[in-house]
């Protein structure tokens, strides 16, 4: 069986747990309170207002006027995360972490029955409380998706524990939207399909699934169905990043390039740096654009060949930029690197290495220096252009996505 521990509001309830002044009140984590930007977490307590995630902070003052507003500590949240790994190895040695606040957990072995796993969820959730002042939402099922899914049935402080036949019960009568994995544009072309509901993805002909999307067409029916054969992979086995981005949402709209781009380069340095930090290069980069009327636009290029270097990274982004730029004032910028692979693992980088080894050991040099002295003592000259868009930029407002 399959667990899945889902922290209820983490950043903020962790902030409510050290600060016992913030208790059952609406807490809103976001970057600089005092700067633009958006809302990272908001506490139950200011869900009922409408706020969420993502939200402008203006129209979280608007809505919640009351609130207090933290600035995000993602030190302290990982940390957190690492404290709450060590509970769950009490209990199984297969944990896979899904995300800093959720984390699957196998528990079949000499497990077998849902009620057996059901009790040490709740064994879980208990010590979770006891011993963090956090909450936690289980679900447990036979299978991953089952048992994220179960995780979503009641929340704060669920309990649920779901097999295929209640999974179906449960989830055929909700949107196809509620389906893991399903998003808004999935959910518009499975809606011209005819398709609305879970159920009726379960019963759709295959041919017409695999028309419409492909080889995911038979997967998501089998994932309406209840059906999901992902392994559970354990932390120890190590288990690798798909994806290392940036994004920053700026202190006021620009339409100044050089500003932009200056901004562009620094995101797409931090973003090498991090590939070369953790072992990695990259095969695609990825833009988004966020204009002043929240419109965001996406746009991604595959590589010749994979790297970790800035100067390809930059280069790919400000193309991608120039494609998705309508001259409107920008509001936020992001670059992803995807389609990671080790550098041993033929990728051709070692040759290109051969090439620039001048380049190589000069990304070396200040590599070291910036673990020594800290990630601002060096960037790249053309980065500095982004300070008149971006003044201070705290937690929240530049943020690592992964």
């Amino acid at each position: 069986m399959i667990l899945l521990v889902d922290m209820d509001a983490f950043f903020a309830s962790v902030e409510q747990a050290h600060h016992p002044h913030l208790r059952g009140r609406p807490v809103i984590v976001c970057g600089d309170p005092g700067r633009r930007g958006v809302v990272t977490a908001a506490s139950y307590e200011a869900r009922p207002s409408g706020v969420h995630a993502g939200m402008p902070l203006q129209e979280a003052r608007r809505l919640c006027p009351e609130a207090c507003y933290v600035e995000g500590n993602p030190e302290k949240y990982v940390a957190q995360s690492l404290d709450l790994l060590q509970l769950y190895l009490e209990h199984t040695p297969d944990v896979e972490p899904f995300s800093v606040d959720e984390a699957f957990l196998s528990v079949g072995r000499a497990r077998g029955s849902l009620e057996e796993a059901r009790e040490i969820g709740a064994r879980i959730q208990r010590q979770v409380d006891e011993r963090f002042g956090l909450g936690a939402s289980i679900g447990v099922g036979p299978n991953k998706l089952i048992a994220k899914m179960a995780a979503s049935v009641s929340k704060p402080r669920g309990l649920t524990a779901l097999d295929a036949e209640a999974f179906r019960r449960h989830f055929w009568g909700r949107e196809v939207q509620d389906l893991w994995g399903v998003g808004p544009q999935l959910t518009l072309r499975m809606r011209s399909l005819g398709i609305s509901t879970v159920g009726e993805l379960a019963r759709a002909p295959i041919p017409l699934l695999e028309g419409a999307f492909g080889i995911i067409g038979p997967q998501l029916r089998e994932a309406a169905n209840g059906e999901d054969d992902t392994p559970l992979v354990p932390y120890h086995r190590g288990i690798d990043a798909k994806s290392m981005g940036h994004e920053v949402t700026l202190s006021r709209d620009s339409r100044h390039r050089d500003s932009l781009e200056g901004t562009l380069l620094r995101l797409s340095d931090q973003v090498a740096r991090r590939l070369r930090q953790e072992g990695f290069v990259a095969r695609t980069i990825c833009l988004k654009l966020r204009d002043h009327r929240f419109v965001t636009r996406l746009r991604q290029r595959a590589l010749a060949e994979h790297t970790e270097d800035h100067r390809v990274v930059f280069e790919t982004a400000r193309a991608l930029f120039d494609e998705l730029w309508n001259g409107e004032a920008v509001r936020l910028l992001g670059v992803t690197a995807t389609q990671l692979a080790r550098p041993e693992a033929g990728t051709g980088q070692e040759e290109m290495f051969e090439h620039d080894s001048r380049s190589l050991r000069l990304r070396q040099a200040l590599d070291r220096v910036r673990d020594q002295l800290g990630e601002s003592s060096l960037v790249p000259a053309g980065a500095l252009r982004h300070v008149r868009t971006l003044g201070h930029v705290p937690f929240g407002a530049l943020k690592p996505r992964e």
